[in-house]
């Protein structure tokens, strides 16, 4: 038996790099979503510490208002 047991499907070049412009784009993306998470976690934080989220009906939508 060779020493890599495994196949090898697609034969790949290992000399690419990503070029810096598509490094920063990258870096940037991540920098957003991870706002996007942190301000998501701080809203519910916030909801779960006193503030209740608005009431809705059984079928999703707004509370129905009874007549008086």
């Amino acid at each position: 038996m060779t020493e890599n047991a495994q196949l090898t499907l697609i034969d790949t070049p290992r000399s690419w790099k990503l070029d810096e412009r598509t490094r920063e784009v990258g870096r940037e993306g991540v920098a957003r979503a991870r706002a996007a998470l942190r301000a998501g976690l701080h809203t519910r934080t916030q909801t779960a510490s006193g503030a209740s989220p608005p009431r809705r009906g059984a079928a999703g939508g707004a509370p129905r208002r009874h007549a008086a």
